[in-house]
């Protein structure tokens, strides 16, 4: 007895000591994590600064004073003021970087703090901030939740929607601009792959910080590390290079001053200067209209395939042919042969050229200043002379998904002012044969980066993506694949600051052929809800087996049942 009135004492003591925990320590220190902080920033120290219009590498920005306040919730004392405003009492410029993180309790919700913004959660705070702020003469420049791009977990604003992040930026530049007019907003991206994705817009952003080395970079091995110092400066301000705005370079606990000489940015800033007419070409692009001259009057899809095995090809809903050319098919007339066969069954075609070395589809590991130096003139010629027979539209394709940072093409993983000019000039080449018919395709995969390789508006009339649904090639399961319609949103996100129609030259499903046909309905449901889509194209083949290593590679093929239910479903002669 005496065991169980010992054991039930037990109890109750433990559930007691639970509620106070609960009652009184976890709140305090809940608040204690709360409490909002104020730090002197040392470990991104301001190296230089670049303004295309405006280059001087002088700039006074270099002795501004840094700071971070970091936000840990939306209704917690100020605790950061004191220090912020003997800072400010100073007199000296200054570069806050505010952080807007959620307290210790939302964390564990998992909250999103982008959301929590947008809500309006953090106004009071801003409002108070700008209160403080605009009582002050110098030049004070407020950096707001920094390197949101990188794919990582570091900040609680990374791995969120571009377009959320947009949105809670521009909340909180609204009231700033407002009620803090001199304060000057900083957008403020790592500079990392995909950084164009997150831009808020003209209206709300007066500089552009980008750090190099950063913290969260060195968290990831998405992409290759750029192999000098001026290397890495130079492509992150060419991922800038659409935002006319001065572009602050910080260092990081990586790469401090003594890592950093002048010559680093200012070779960078000259080689940017030097081919400014190409790369600043659809400067301000983001905040431009789109080009519609080239929509559909009508309203109907262009429908085509990729069918070498010829099995779908003679649908009556079928436009357009896609047809690849390399020096192998030029010169054993197997290009002449599928051309002509697509342009006998009434089709028009999309033409997608590859450039491999030789016959033997060999790599040129100099690729892209062979190009410039016209080595690739002639079997470019020869391609033209045979396209140029027909007033039939083609849709010519080339140097396609170059963004994807492997080389499974020798065109892929160059540097992009190099691959823009080859690009162009390929298509100046062609446009000297002054044919009507042929409309030029820049065709991406609509990977992270993908403007990065933009060659200019004036050398594209359609632009591209591939969407096939598995989402990497780690993955074999069928059923892990995404929807035609989730990877379209995504890709298409990436590509708007290209402001043209876009025909997708690439897509497919593998998996059984219910699941295949599922899928195929959905993409057509899409492709009709989304107007920007022109044209598609299936690719009716099994993909290299060479470029899956150990996995099977996967077969896109579908049968002509499950492609006229698809057809018919975009024609919207099906129930729905």
């Amino acid at each position: 007895m005496n065991r169980i009135k010992k054991g039930f004492i037990f109890l109750i003591v433990i559930a007691v000591a639970l509620f106070f925990c609960y009652k009184y320590v976890i709140p305090k220190i809940i608040n204690l994590l709360a409490k909002d902080t104020f730090t002197l920033s040392q470990n991104e120290p301001v190296l230089g600064t670049y303004y295309l219009n405006n280059f001087d590498s002088t700039d006074s920005l270099k002795t501004i004073r840094q700071c971070t306040v970091k936000w840990n919730a939306p209704n917690n004392s100020f605790s950061y003021a004191s220090g912020l405003k003997a800072l400010l009492d100073s007199g000296a410029p200054l570069l806050i970087t505010l952080e807007v993180w959620p307290n210790a309790a939302n964390r564990l919700k998992q909250e999103n703090i982008l959301e929590t913004i947008v809500m309006g959660d953090f106004d009071k705070k801003i409002l108070s901030l700008c209160d403080l702020l605009k009582n002050y003469p110098q030049s004070i420049l407020l950096r707001l939740n920094p390197e949101m791009e990188v794919y990582v977990k570091r900040y609680p604003w990374q791995m969120q929607s571009s377009e959320l992040y947009i949105k809670s930026f521009r909340h909180i530049a609204d009231i700033i601009k407002i009620n803090a007019a001199s304060v000057k907003m900083v957008w403020a991206p790592a500079g990392y792959p995909g950084a164009d994705e997150y831009w808020p817009g003209n209206k709300w952003v007066d500089y552009i910080s980008t750090t190099l080395r950063s913290h969260s970079e060195s968290m990831t091995t998405d992409y290759p590390f750029e192999k000098s110092l001026t290397e890495l400066i130079k492509r992150k301000l060419i991922r800038l290079r659409f935002f006319d705005k001065p572009v602050i370079l910080l260092g990081s606990e990586y790469l401090k001053n003594e890592k950093f000489t002048q010559q680093n940015l200012d070779t960078a800033a000259q080689y940017l200067q030097q081919n400014k007419e190409i790369v600043y070409k659809d400067l301000n692009a983001a905040d431009k209209l789109k080009d519609t001259s080239l929509l559909l009057k009508n309203d109907v899809v262009i429908t085509g395939v990729y069918d070498p095995g010829n099995k779908l090809v003679e649908n009556k809903l079928i436009a357009v042919e896609h047809v690849f050319v390399n020096l192998h098919d030029l010169q054993d007339g197997n290009f002449v042969k599928e051309f002509s066969a697509a342009i006998a069954r009434k089709h028009d075609v999309i033409v997608t050229m590859e450039p491999w070395k030789d016959k033997h589809l060999q790599k040129d590991p100099e690729l892209m200043q062979h190009i410039l130096e016209g080595m690739y003139d002639k079997p470019i010629n020869e391609m033209v002379s045979i396209i140029t027979k027909t007033d039939k539209k083609i849709y010519l394709r080339w140097l396609h998904e170059m963004e994807i940072p492997i080389t499974r093409y020798p065109w892929q993983s160059q540097d992009p002012v190099m691959y823009i000019k080859a690009y162009r000039y390929f298509v100046n080449l062609v446009r000297q044969k002054n044919a009507t018919n042929i409309f030029y395709v820049w065709g991406p995969a609509g990977d992270r980066g993908s403007m990065e390789f933009w060659p200019g508006s004036d050398v594209v009339d359609f632009i591209s993506m591939a969407i096939y649904g598995l989402p990497d090639k780690n993955i074999t399961d069928h059923k892990k694949q995404e929807s035609f319609n989730t990877i379209f949103n995504r890709k298409y996100n990436r590509l708007r600051f290209a402001g043209k129609p876009l025909f997708i030259t690439e897509f497919g499903v593998k998996g059984p052929e219910d699941y295949k046909q599922n899928w195929m309905k959905a993409a057509a449901e899409s492709i009709i809800k989304n107007k920007e889509i022109i044209g598609i194209n299936y690719f009716n083949y099994a993909d290299s087996p060479k470029t899956w290593g150990d996995i099977e590679a996967p077969d896109w093929s579908i049968t002509t049942e499950t492609f006229e239910g698809f057809l018919k479903k975009l024609s919207g002669k099906t129930d729905k």
